[in-house]
């Protein structure tokens, strides 16, 4: 008997140590001379380790491989980035251009549907020309899977965003029965022509530690569909938190909000300085079903409309934001059949503190409003 588990046991490594052997480092340009024949020729569980250099390809991800840039002795020190936050050096010297690519598609794009494990991380993924096509394309697609994305400079797309997060659904097509789930960290998304980063429905990401700023769409004459930072449709529900979103159109932005289970969770992010509100969210159509929204901890200031805009929503529960100096309200409800608003911090903005329009069931407690100009709480369309 003894020796029977002692061989089982045997086994069991031996089978182990082999599936860890088979994994490889390939090297881009030394093994490949271009990033895309470096992953297919790869097998899974293997990394593409990508040297300094400009790469003019369209890359197209594989199940199981990680693509990542070559740190060498110096390359995971800290640099200064495009914006405010610092950012890998490998990140700015590894570069994927899409510059002169004529036939219309995504500049890096991962498989559909799949549970696989997968990475992008320490890339700066640039320019994409405006196609004649007129297709809205990002530079980075995420389709119904969940890789992690991370450590990259995502900027300077004239057809459409940054990054996509999305399982398909309404008007993009039929749902994935796989839920996507990325992992979409410590990245860098600026100057697209739509939104930094986006999550269609059925995107369930984690986006955290992320700058997303100056997205907008060009020649917009209606600020009110100016691009976000970070954009949701539909019944997405990522967990947003620990990003800073700036001159964006919102900083985080909810359009034709759908009937989820679980709420949208929106905490510890920094909005400021934003074309509309910090955060606006509204619903699909007039009808409310089962929509709600956490939104915590968050610093939400100078921005050109409301602080805080939600329209159309089942439930919000806001508590612990410091709201500021914004040009319209600090919080504007429209229409939301439950409000929480409690310890929040609400001065200087240019109307009200807070502004509750038909708003039939709200608990406030303990919030400091002061030095808002016209009143610190509006109550509006409330009967007996």
């Amino acid at each position: 008997m003894m020796r029977q588990t002692v061989a089982f046991v045997y086994v069991i490594l031996t089978v182990m140590v082999t599936q860890g052997a088979m994994a490889e480092d390939i090297f881009v340009p030394d093994d490949y001379t271009t990033i895309e024949e470096a992953i297919d020729s790869a097998s899974f569980g293997d990394t593409v380790y990508v040297k300094p250099g400009t790469y003019n390809e369209r890359v197209e991800m594989k199940e199981g491989i990680n693509l990542v840039s070559y740190a060498g002795t110096d390359g995971n020190n800290l640099v200064d980035g495009p914006g405010n936050k610092q950012v890998l050096r490998r990140t700015v010297r590894t570069i994927i251009d899409g510059t002169g690519i004529k036939t219309p598609g995504y500049l890096v794009s991962f498989p559909k549907d799949t549970t696989a494990p997968m990475k992008l991380d320490g890339f700066t993924i640039i320019n994409m020309p405006k196609y004649r096509t007129g297709l809205n394309l990002f530079l980075v697609e995420i389709r119904g899977c969940s890789p992690e994305v991370v450590n990259n400079i995502v900027a300077k797309n004239r057809s459409w965003g940054g990054i996509l997060s999305t399982g398909l659904g309404i008007g993009m097509g039929p749902p994935f029965e796989t839920v996507a789930r990325p992992i979409i960290r410590n990245n860098v998304s600026y100057d697209n022509y739509g939104p930094g980063l986006a999550n269609g429905p059925n995107s369930a990401a984690l986006i955290a530690d992320n700058e997303i700023f100056d997205n907008q769409f060009p020649n917009a004459t209606d600020k009110d569909k100016d691009a976000p930072g970070i954009g949701i449709r539909e019944y997405a529900r990522p967990v947003i938190e620990n990003n800073v979103c700036f001159r964006n159109g919102a900083g985080i932005g909810g359009i034709n909000l759908d009937s989820n289970d679980q709420p949208l969770i929106i905490r510890n992010n920094t909005l400021y300085d934003n074309r509309r509100a910090g955060i606006g969210l509204r619903a699909l159509g007039g009808a409310k079903t089962n929509i709600k929204v956490v939104i915590e901890n968050n610093k939400i200031y100078g921005n050109l409309k409301a602080g805080m805009r939600l329209s159309k929503l089942d439930e919000a529960k806001i508590t612990h934001n410091t709201i500021f100096d914004n040009s319209k309200a600090g919080i504007a409800f429209f229409n939301v059949d439950e409000a929480i608003i409690e310890d929040n911090e609400i001065s200087g903005n240019l109307t009200a503190g807070m502004r509750l329009l038909n708003v039939p069931s709200a608990t406030l407690r303990r919030n400091h409003v002061y030095n808002n100009l016209t009143a610190g709480i509006d109550f509006i369309g409330w009967e007996k």
